[in-house]
């Protein structure tokens, strides 16, 4: 569902669980955000991008594949 936010996890070697750890998100909440089930609180983007990707835009983490809507 957000292919560059997948990348950079991956990158990072990062799985959802620690990513909710550090950016302080319930677990099964962020696994229905990040499979599109559920939409994100613009807190929740911002705390993603302060606390674990400081170095990119919310625009492009939370880009959707063309075809895909929020």
């Amino acid at each position: 569902m957000f292919p560059n936010l997948n990348a950079e996890l991956g990158r990072r070697k990062m799985t959802i669980k620690n990513l909710s750890e550090v950016a302080e998100i319930n677990y099964d909440s962020l696994k229905n955000k990040m499979n599109g089930s559920t939409e994100f609180k613009r807190s929740e983007m911002a705390a993603i991008k302060s606390k674990v990707f400081p170095e990119y835009s919310i625009d492009y983490l939370f880009a959707v594949e063309e075809g895909e809507s929020t």
